[in-house]
């Protein structure tokens, strides 16, 4: 099953990554890019453990940042023998900043031209223009391959997927609320996996109640309870976990962002149902799995159109204040979640900038 999103730069995928490789042969360039970070992860470590040994990685392993080198640094490295081993690995992360000048360009188009076969040679950025050089040399090649994030309703497919391939079995269910805990994060969901396979011991096949029981213990107050509980608008509920996420370290500024992007979706939700949108059709317009559609379209439902006008005018004034002034950050956030529960038609007194200025509101 293929993991990835079509874009417009069509590149080889992680599967096909997969699939070229089963020989362990490695070209002696790659270049991945993309915002899936575990795909990148994966490929790497794959790389690795196929071309080098425990006793030789320490010779012939290198990893650099594109940041803190220059071209001639990476060129040195790439451009030596291994010792004790047939095949040396140099990974260069952040490699977009190793070729900002047209010098450095020039250098490592000619290495691309005329590669030691003997080093395997990868290249990570999250972003590449494949109209210039060396992205379009490494294209041409076919030594490029793109890892772009997943889609929101793709996640519990790859979590089915993923489960199987590491030989356990897991409902539907399951998927869709582990999907709901932990969020889209490929390398988070991983994690969570080791930590339910040591729960079910010998016990081959992953249900609902498990994923429950091993990471809901953990994940009980996240971004996603916190803007479950506001579109559901208990306000006692929500400033309970908002409470719990602050004292474990929650920074204000991502919450805020988060629960910017629950609104807007709640906000896009609420206009597609009255404009007559199917849930199907909406769960397909959003990207969106229909279990996790399931508490949106619930809490669309529950706010007005000022109600959305006022909560985006309380989350622009609270970051502003975050970023401008000095405020009390848990103080701020309470006073955000008040107007964000309460909203409009409940808090109707003043616009939200003269509300979360207010300090007495509790």
């Amino acid at each position: 099953m293929a993991f990835t999103k079509s874009k417009k730069e069509k590149l080889p995928s992680y599967d096909e990554f997969l699939e070229a490789t089963k020989g362990k042969q490695y070209a002696a360039i790659y270049v991945f890019t993309g915002a899936e970070e575990y795909f990148i992860e994966e490929c790497t470590r794959r790389i690795v453990s196929d071309l080098l040994t425990p006793d030789t990685k320490a010779f012939n392993y290198d990893v650099l940042y594109g940041s803190k080198v220059e071209v001639k640094d990476v060129l040195a490295l790439a451009a030596s023998y291994p010792m004790m081993s047939e095949r040396r690995v140099v990974v260069v992360k952040e490699f977009e900043k190793l070729v900002s000048g047209e010098q450095a360009k020039e250098l490592l188009s000619n290495y691309i031209s005329t590669p030691l076969a003997s080093t395997c040679l990868v290249l990570i950025c999250e972003e590449a223009d494949f109209r210039i050089k060396p992205f379009n040399e490494l294209k041409k090649r076919g030594m490029a391959y793109s890892f772009p994030a997943l889609w929101d309703n793709q996640i519990p497919a790859w979590i089915h997927a993923r489960c199987k391939a590491m030989g356990k079995n897991i409902d539907a269910e399951a998927c869709n609320v582990l999907h709901a805990y932990v969020g889209n994060s490929l390398l988070a969901l991983h994690n969570e996996f080791e930590k339910i396979f040591t729960f079910l011991g010998d016990r081959d096949h992953i249900t609902e109640e498990d994923v429950t029981a091993v990471v809901g213990v953990s994940k009980g107050f996240t971004i996603f309870e916190l803007q479950n509980a506001i579109g559901r608008r208990e306000l006692t509920e929500s400033l309970r976990i908002l409470q719990h996420m602050l004292d474990a370290g929650e920074t204000p500024v991502m919450m805020i962002v988060m629960l910017t992007r629950y609104f807007t979706a709640l906000w896009k939700i609420q206009g597609l149902l009255q404009g007559g949108m199917t849930e199907q059709s909406i769960a397909s317009e959003l990207k969106m799995s229909p279990f996790i559609l399931k508490n949106y379209l619930s809490a669309a439902t529950k706010f007005s159109t000022d109600d959305f006008e006022y909560a985006f005018a309380a989350l622009l004034e609270a970051d502003i204040q975050l970023k401008s002034a000095s405020p009390d950050p848990f103080h701020l956030m309470e006073m955000l979640v008040y107007a964000l529960v309460r909203s409009a038609s409940v808090v109707p007194a003043g616009t939200a900038s003269t509300f979360l200025s207010e300090q007495n509101v509790l």
